[in-house]
Order: structure tokens, then sequence, then C-alpha cells
């Protein structure tokens, strides 16, 4: 749908944002794919219905926030509404770094979220497990797809809390920055502007409705660890909204079990007595190996720094944002001082150097997260040396099968344990991570975490 257009004023709001942004109409030409000759009349109000795909380009070259889209849309014929949603989707053009090890979890949650039985799928586990960068893959993989846009929410606010995996990791590590939000997002525009649709004090979601109506439409909300946008809600837009589909990624489990749930394990790391290319495919390595090449082009793969690499990637778990915080220490000290910290102090390892916050709070958070019974089974559980089963937890602690069940469920589903390869027995072993285990036997500074308070 198109309203009137008034061609001199949409002029005056093209000349306008360019002269802000210091651009020259050739410049911007280059910037937008839009000839020079075009800018030129329609600044001079010479076009009578600028064209949408024109109009587009040319607020996304300008680095328009959502509100300025929407005036300068408007001003070009398009109708408010749809102007909104187009300014608050997720840039189709924005792409992600690579994943490893996660074809089986992109095709299992694109599978759910193109269902037409369940519409609300939660991304759970450990704080920097990659739940935001699989979501954002599942977003673009359904873009490129099935034309479906992307609505989405960053609902941790907190910037150390997003990873870096989007952007240049040489950039990055030179200034120790994190932006929240999935490639493509400005802070204060889209992540923010959805947010507070989400979340209004008086429950409202109609506005989004309006927005959303009766389209295909991906929302995403991406950090709802404390349930900031509660499940009335979510039921409230889901009702009015029929083809909406919504991706969830949580710390811990939010919703009931209407919901389909995956819990996001860690990236597979080299068993100890893999040979060089078993070991040099691991995903958790071949990521490790990347990050490092990135930030260091010299970087030698050789048969001393690929079992650097793949020993660091045990130590910690597989986590990606973990690895990525290993990697920007590599620039600082050497393969043997990493490895030394991999065993002696895994948690600064695992944090990067230009972070406030390190990965021991992170722990600590998700063990307190744990009801009172639980958190004095991990603790019981970070002294016993190997991996385990629920039969041995049941014979040894005394517990009943179905409570240690339900603990099992839970610390899985929170990303605190993960299951390890079969023995050759068929009995299903569990290990907690190991920066859980040495925070629990111990973490930095000397003090005893009170879990059991």
């Amino acid at each position: 749908m198109v309203v009137a257009v008034n061609g001199e004023e949409f002029g005056q709001q093209l000349r306008k944002f360019r002269e802000r942004t210091r651009l020259t109409q050739t410049e911007l030409s280059g910037l937008s794919m839009v000839s020079v000759r075009a800018v030129r009349n329609l600044e001079q109000g010479q076009v009578a219905v600028p064209r949408r795909d024109t109009v587009r380009l040319l607020a996304d070259a300008l680095r328009l926030t959502a509100q300025e889209r929407v005036v300068f849309e408007r001003a070009a014929g398009c109708e408010a509404g749809e102007a909104m949603f187009e300014s608050l989707t997720l840039s189709p053009t924005a792409a992600a770094r690579p994943l490893y090890g996660r074809e089986w979890e992109v095709d299992t949650v694109l599978r759910r979220v193109r269902s037409g039985y369940e519409r609300v799928t939660a991304l759970t586990g450990f704080g920097g497990v990659g739940k935001t960068h699989l979501a954002t893959a599942v977003a673009h993989t359904l873009r490129s797809l099935n034309g479906v846009p992307t609505l989405w929410a960053s609902l941790r606010h907190e910037a150390a809390q997003s990873p870096a995996a989007f952007r240049g990791p040489a950039a990055d590590a030179a200034r120790g920055a994190r932006v929240p939000g999935p490639p493509g997002h400005r802070p204060g525009d889209r992540g923010e502007r959805i947010e507070s649709l989400l979340t209004r004090e008086d429950g409202s979601v109609d506005q989004l409705v309006r927005l959303i109506g009766d389209r295909h439409v991906l929302l995403v909300l991406d950090g709802n660890d404390a349930g900031q946008v509660t499940r009335p809600t979510l039921w409230a837009l889901l009702r009015e909204c029929p083809k909406l589909r919504i991706l969830e990624t949580a710390r811990t489990p939010q919703g009931g079990p209407e919901d389909y749930r995956l819990a996001l394990r860690p990236l597979s790391v080299a068993a100890t007595a893999a040979g060089r290319e078993e070991t040099a495919a691991a995903p958790a390595v071949a990521l490790l190996v990347e990050l490092i090449t990135d930030l260091q082009p010299e970087f030698l793969l050789d048969e001393a720094t690929l079992a650097v690499c793949a020993e660091v990637s045990r130590r910690l778990d597989g986590l990606p944002r973990a690895l990525e915080a290993a990697a920007s220490w590599f620039t600082l000290i050497s393969p043997e001082e990493i490895v030394g910290m991999a065993r002696e102090e895994p948690h600064l390892l695992a944090t990067h150097p230009g972070d406030r916050t390190d990965v021991a709070s992170t722990v600590r958070d998700a063990v307190a997260a744990q009801p009172r019974p639980y958190r004095d089974l991990l603790v019981r559980l970070s002294d016993w040396p190997g991996a385990w089963t629920v039969e041995k937890v049941v014979a040894s602690i005394g517990i009943p099968r179905a409570q240690v069940a339900r603990a099992v469920h839970a610390f899985l589903q929170c990303g605190l344990i993960m299951k390890v390869a079969s023995c050759g027995d068929n009995l299903v072993r569990f290990t907690l991570l190991n920066v859980i285990r040495t925070y629990l036997q111990g973490p930095p500074g000397g003090a005893v975490p009170q879990v059991g308070a």
C-alpha cells in the first residue's frame, strides 16, 4: 500500500540525511548502488513515486534509525506500518561466522520453526555455548529459503554477555569490545525498539500485533534469561498472529512443556588418543585454529601447536566464547603459557582480556540459579574424577532415581553437564563442564562457593 507522495518533501529528507552524514551525491551513489543521476533527481523532487527498493537502499546507506526510516519511507509514499515493520527486521545481508559442528542443530531448529505445530522453540545452555550464533544462522537460512523476515529482540543488556563472533576478530581483539545483538543490529535501534514493544508495563502487544499481522515472521528473543518477555505476552502474540514463529535463547528454560527445547551442547573436542587429521577436524579445534589465524596470519599449525589447541579446546569444554577468548590470549603469551593457563586457570583463559566480566561470574550465576538440593549435588559431583551414570549417583549418594533424573535433566538443559562418549557398554555417562568443576573445587581468589546457602 502507498500513500500520497510529496516528491519535494522526500527530496528534502534525502538531502538532509545525506548532508548529515557528510556524503556527496557521488559517495552516496557508491554506497547505495543507486545512480548519481537518480540521487540528484530524487533530491530535486523530480521523481513522482520513488521505487521502494531505491528508498530502502538509500536508507541503508544513510544508516537511518528505525524512527528516521519511518519518516523517510513515509515521505517516499510507503505506508507507515509497513515502513516501521521493514525498519525493524533483521538485515538479510548480514552474515555470521560459519558454524562448526552445528549442522544437526540448525536442521532441527529450522524444521521446528517451519512446523505448523510448535510455534515456540527454545535454545538453552551455558553462557557462551553459541545460542545467539545458532539463532542468527537459523534466521538467515529461513530468510534465504522461504523469504521469512526476522524481528530480533536483544534482551541481554550487559555487553559482556554477547559474543563477538559475528564481527571482525582482529578489530575486536584490539578494542576488547562486545556489542549486543546479531549482525546488522545497531544499539539503540532495532533490538531495543522491539524489546520496548514486548515488555510494556501494561502487557499490551497491540502495536506489535498490528505490525506483524498475517505475515510469516520469525521473532527471536535473544537472552530471555530472566523471563523479561513473559509467556502470557508470547501467547497473546501467537493468538493474534497466526503465522508468527518464536525462537528464544535463554541460559535456563523459561517456558513449559508446550515449548520445544533444544539444550545446546558445547562443540565436540578431539579425544586425547585421536590422530592428527581427526584432531584438526574436531569442531572445537577447527574453530580455535580459525580464530587464532584471524588474529595472527603467521600462525603455524604444526604438531606442537595442534596439540596445544586440542588440549585447550578440551579444558575449555569446547565452549565457543571461551575458545574466542583463548584465541586472544595467543596474541599475548606463548603456547606453553597458554597450556599452563588451561590447566591451572581455565576461567582466566576463558575470559577475553578486554572484558571486565570473567567466566567465573557466569559459572557462579549458573550454579546459584539451581535449587539448593541441586547445588549440593553439583558440589558432590565435582569431586568425582571421571564420568558417571545416573545409577552411580543413586548408588553412591542414596538419592531416589526419579530425583536424580530430574536433577540431571535440569543440569543438561542449563548446560552445566554434558554427555560423554560411550565406552562400548551402552551406558549413558555424564561429566561436569571443566569450568564448573574447577569453580566448585575452588574458584579464583581462593573463596569456597557457598552453594548450599
